[in-house]
C-alpha cells in the first residue's frame, strides 16, 4: 500500500509540475535570459519612477 501510494504522490507531483511548465507566459518567447532580465529591471525601474511622481 506504501509503495503505491508513493509511486501515485510521485507521479502527480511531476504532473503538476510539468503543468505549471508548459503553460508559463514566457515559454513561447524567443528572449535569452539576460534580456528577460534586462526588460524586468527595466519595467521595474519604470513603475518606481512613476510611484515617486504621484
Amino acid at each position: 500500500m506504501v509503495d503505491n501510494f508513493s509511486i501515485a504522490l510521485t507521479h502527480v507531483l511531476m504532473g503538476i509540475a510539468l503543468w505549471r511548465l508548459l503553460y508559463r507566459g514566457d515559454l513561447d518567447r524567443e528572449v535569452s535570459p539576460r534580456m528577460a532580465w534586462q526588460q524586468r529591471r527595466d519595467a521595474e525601474r519604470a513603475e518606481k519612477e512613476g510611484a515617486g511622481d504621484a
